[in-house]
């Protein structure tokens, strides 16, 4: 766990820059990289925990729903540890593939969260764009991680 603690500032930094200065642009999912480094790398209920955490403080900073990201980066890293049972993820497609879709995963279920709430909220275009953008920039930023 505290090999992983750096990760904290970093997203706290990335989410605060994403929240004000890019808010309309469909910037990487750090948190959703994040999660995957922490679940394929090392598998432990720390580990769990501070995934729980970053959903945490994504939740905070998106002024979404609370505990919607939190939900979805722990589902996401249970995912993750299954598939690293089966499969390596060595490869760049095999990084950039498994972030986009987890990055989909991810942000339907926040949605999914949100709309059982009431509220309303964009999903074809953002979400796709997010997706995308994550599964291109992955296996840089999980090279950085590495």
């Amino acid at each position: 766990m505290k090999n992983y603690i750096i990760f904290l500032p970093i997203a706290i930094i990335y989410l605060s820059l994403k929240s004000t200065l890019a808010a309309a642009l469909p910037l990487p999912e750090l948190t959703v990289m994040i999660t995957i480094f922490i679940a394929y790398e090392k598998s432990s209920l720390s580990a769990l925990i501070l995934c729980f955490i970053l959903g945490y403080i994504d939740d905070v900073f998106s002024g979404g729903v609370i505990g919607s990201a939190s939900f979805s980066l722990v589902v996401i890293y249970i995912v993750v540890h299954l598939i690293s049972q089966k499969v390596e993820l060595s490869t760049i497609t095999s990084r950039a593939g498994v972030a986009g879709a987890l990055t989909l995963l991810k942000m339907t279920l926040v949605w999914i969260i949100i709309r059982a709430t009431g509220l309303e909220a964009p999903f074809l275009l953002p979400v796709l764009l997010t997706a995308i953008v994550t599964g291109l920039f992955a296996p840089i930023i999980i090279a950085v991680f590495l």
